[in-house]
């Protein structure tokens, strides 16, 4: 905690530390959706008299997305989950609860699936906390209470967002009132996607005077412009993800990166949002989770599907992919972190919002709207820093293909973007059927956990296939 401990004053030390602890202890409630915490400094009014204290309520829900919950880069996070679930990576150790999710066999007892969703919920709960907490003070300056409001909504809509596609239909909690969330119920698609898009508009409305962090590990405006932009791409809003792709491109906040081993450092201009590591010095659990030293892999490696997706001459696979060959065989590993042991400080940090995201957003979106040369533009912005040339790609299904391509070789084992994308585009059974031996089509939705639906019966029905 270091990197987080570092932003408060030395006086709050302690109220840090204190209300951490409790934090985590509350953590361990079994889920938000249907049981309520004990009262605790989160919740009470004392945090909020403080802005000390109430930074630090913020910053942990920072520190768990990054080190435990849903993005953090190790085996509970969605870059190792969906990278196997998908056809991403090839899990190599059979005894890992992971091999379930390579051979698309999830079960609804799955503990990396309940944890993953009560830990997400957990983490739901502590933003509808500070929110609450934020609307009632009277302690804290408006400006602070402002750029703080917009992070956790920014936080809550973006956690929603993940929930939401990886188990469909699912509740939205704004409350810490137990008697609302015991008995909450599922939401159609439309309804959660609309949820979303209030909490990040009245989220950019408080962002809009709060100066980016200088290393871009809190959320600012510019994450939840790109987060909108990402749902109105998802939700098939083509004018919409083009004019916020837009106004982000044009605004001059974000600076294009040249060299590719330059994209993933810590002080990368491109970076739209990062997580710090735990403590200064360590690397992001993404490089600990990937790069292996000796074969054969001991846990996880890059399919061969995926190493066959990179065109001949494609710098990506020279920079962003490394490789172990003993014995006459050749394993390949995801390279984009490459810092995997502690140095005397951290060279990266882990990366969930990129400036080119926005470029191919924006493509998909021209695409769809007609503008075909200003989609091959942007195609071609990503594909020539490969050292790749211009597409070939002419109509629009060919581009719209293409885009499918440049994404796959661009965030492979990034958050889930393969699995997301063959998903929204409707192309996931027919390209995962011929590779995946276990694939079902019900398997675009994972089981919502059985402990939950034995705990509130107005989240039935399970997903088909479980």
């Amino acid at each position: 905690m270091k990197n987080y401990i570092t932003q408060i004053n030395g006086n709050k030390y302690r109220c840090f530390i204190g209300l951490l602890s409790i934090l985590i202890l509350s953590l361990s409630c079994e889920s938000f959706v249907e049981v309520d915490l004990p009262d605790s400094q989160l919740t009470g009014e004392t945090v909020f008299n403080d802005l000390g204290t109430a930074e630090a309520a913020v910053t942990s829900i920072y520190s768990k997305l990054s080190n435990n919950v849903l993005v953090c880069g190790n085996s509970k996070g969605l870059s190792v989950l969906l990278g196997s679930y998908a056809d991403e990576l090839q899990t190599y150790n059979t005894g890992l609860l992971e091999f379930q999710f390579f051979q698309n066999n999830l079960i609804s007892t799955n503990t990396d699936v309940s944890a993953l969703w009560n830990g997400s919920y957990n983490l739901i709960y502590a933003a509808n906390a500070v929110i609450e907490g934020l609307e009632n003070s009277t302690a804290i300056a408006q400006s602070d209470k402002d750029r703080l409001m917009g992070e956790v909504l920014f936080l809550r809509a973006y956690i929603h967002f993940h929930l939401l596609n990886l188990f469909g239909e699912i509740p939205y909690i704004i409350t810490t009132n137990y008697t609302i969330n015991a008995s909450i119920a599922k939401l159609p698609e439309a309804q959660v996607y609309e949820l979303i898009v209030n909490d990040l508009v009245t989220a950019m409305l408080f962002l809009s005077t709060v100066s980016e962090h200088p290393l871009k590990a809190r959320a600012g405006i510019t994450a939840a412009k790109t987060l909108l932009a990402r749902v109105q791409l998802y939700s098939n809003n083509w004018s919409a993800a083009a004019n916020e792709t837009d106004s982000i491109i044009n605004s001059g906040n974000l600076t294009w990166v040249d060299l590719l081993d330059d994209v993933f450092l810590k002080n990368s201009t491109g970076t739209i949002w990062q997580l710090m590591p735990a403590q200064e010095g360590l690397p992001t659990l993404d490089g600990q989770s990937f790069i292996f030293t000796v074969g054969p892999p001991p846990n996880r490696a890059l399919s061969e599907n995926q190493i066959a997706a990179f065109e001949t001459g494609d710098l990506r696979k020279v920079s962003w992919v490394g490789s172990i060959s003993e014995s006459g065989q050749i394993w390949h590993y995801p390279f984009k972190y490459k810092q995997f042991v502690t140095e005397d400080s951290s060279n990266e940090y882990s990366i969930l919002f990129r400036l080119e995201e926005l470029y191919l957003i924006r493509a998909e979106a021209r695409v769809h709207l007609g503008d075909l040369e200003g989609a091959k533009n942007d195609i071609n912005k990503i594909r020539n820093r490969a050292s790749l040339p211009d597409t070939l790609a002419e109509t629009s299904d060919q581009l719209l293909t293409a885009i499918i391509q440049e994404r796959r070789v661009e965030f492979f084992t990034e958050l889930g973007h393969r699995f997301f994308d063959l998903k929204r585009t409707g192309l996931i059974n027919s390209m995962l059927s011929s590779v995946k031996l276990g694939w079902n089509s019900t398997d675009v939705l994972w089981p919502i956990p059985e402990s939950e639906l034995l705990l509130n019966p107005n989240l039935l029905p399970q997903n088909t296939g479980y």
